[in-house]
């Protein structure tokens, strides 16, 4: 081989070298940047720094989802024995979701029931009513409320329960 030949490899192998060292750590960066936290909740670090604003209520995540900022959504709500908090109102392929913790604030144990989630925006319009199932809660006790509909209601500004006796 010619000392041209050798010195042109060389040249590529160094170009090769730097070119995958750079892929590797763009990829450590993206894995980084979507890690879940134990919760199962999406890590702010990541998501969210790099979020789109899609609307005053909504971000729009790497991933596509809006995620639902609405302060007076995700306040702490209490109707009944019920307390319901951890709010999260998210969109995603055209499937909205509402999460939410309840908890059962009295002292008896509340039976399941069924509730309907009315969503409004900000003039107090009403978007939509969700049906809704509230498990069966024993005094102090948390269950999961998950809701899902399958259109885009993720702009929604406040929302109100109302259970079925």
């Amino acid at each position: 081989m010619k000392k041209s030949e050798k010195r042109m490899i060389l040249i590529l192998v160094i170009i090769a070298v730097i070119a995958i060292a750079v892929f590797v750590i763009v990829r450590r960066e993206d894995a980084s940047g979507m890690q879940q936290n134990a919760g199962g909740q999406t890590s702010q670090s990541g998501q969210m720094g790099e979020a789109n604003k899609d609307s005053d209520l909504v971000e729009k995540l790497k991933d596509g989802t809006k995620l639902n900022i609405s302060d007076k959504l995700s306040e702490t709500k209490t109707f009944g024995n019920y307390e319901v908090s951890n709010i999260q109102l998210t969109e995603k392929n055209g499937e909205s979701l509402i999460l939410a913790d309840v908890k059962n604030i009295g002292s008896t144990k509340m039976e399941m029931k069924f509730a309907d989630i009315k969503l409004v925006d900000k003039e107090g319009n009403e978007i939509t009513t969700l049906q809704a199932v509230i498990g069966e809660v024993e005094p102090g006790a948390t269950v999961q409320l998950q809701v899902s509909a399958t259109t885009d209601f993720s702009d929604a500004y406040d929302f109100s329960i109302v259970v079925n006796e």
